[in-house]
């Protein structure tokens, strides 16, 4: 029997790895501080006003869990993390949010030798 709580936590720690490689952001897990329920899963230093929640699962409600992270999100935009099991990280956001993630990621990512670059390799 699968732990749910244990492989919730495996996930978060993933994505927080996951976005510490790609994007070069300081993310933790939040319930590791504090568990309140409602709280988003992750937090982004760099991106206070971001809600993430996290999902590993195979097969996931995506409508559902979404509009979960919009009522717990209090204000900040919420966004959806999910994989399944030998896959990678998938986001889900709302359309009409798309350019204010946008925006935040464009701002809260560092450019130079240790930041991300450009599809040509320039930063």
């Amino acid at each position: 029997m699968v732990n749910s709580r244990a492989k919730g936590a495996r996930a978060e720690r993933d994505l927080c790895q996951a976005l510490k490689e790609i994007l070069k952001w300081d993310a933790r897990r939040s319930q590791q501080f504090c568990g309140n329920a409602g709280d988003a899963d992750l937090v982004v230093e760099q991106c206070p006003n971001l809600f993430v929640e996290s999902k590993m699962v195979e097969k996931l409600n995506v409508v559902q869990a979404m509009e979960k992270a919009v009522e717990q999100s209090g204000g900040a935009l919420p966004i959806l993390c999910h994989r399944k099991k030998r896959t990678g990280w998938l986001v889900t956001v709302r359309l009409e949010q798309l350019l204010e993630l946008s925006q935040m990621v464009v701002s809260a990512t560092p450019r130079g030798p240790s930041g991300p670059t450009s599809p040509s390799g320039t930063t």
